[in-house]
């Protein structure tokens, strides 16, 4: 109703009005308005895109923290192993420790009669 309103009274006025209309300038408020719009548009457009860039970052970081975890699994593996083979060698070593000293015995009884 208002369109028709504003376009009934745009009727009315007189070619010289309709042209001055025309020649005015366009409102600074609304041009600021629209660069201001425009301006955060693409505000918008490269923070989605450097937080998209940082998204990839942190999936990339992934990667190597699996790897990490993967690794450490492995060392853990690795170091119960070297465990275990530690005790059977100094299980080793004391029953070899064991005979060395019966045979140093048994020398020194045979020596000794």
């Amino acid at each position: 109703m208002v369109e028709n309103a504003s376009f009934c009274l745009v009727q009315r006025m007189s070619v010289s009005q309709r042209q001055r209309l025309q020649d005015t300038p366009p409102n600074p408020k609304k041009l600021n308005a629209e660069d201001i719009l425009d301006q955060a548009t693409d505000n918008i457009a490269e923070l989605n895109e450097t937080n998209l860039n940082m998204y990839n970052e942190l999936e990339e970081q992934k990667d190597p923290e699996e790897k990490i975890s993967v690794l450490k699994m492995r060392m853990k593996e690795v170091n119960e192993r070297l465990d275990e083979n530690l005790a059977k060698q100094e299980e080793v070593q004391a029953k070899l420790r064991k005979v060395l000293k019966k045979m140093k015995d048994c020398k020194d009884f045979e020596e000794g009669q």
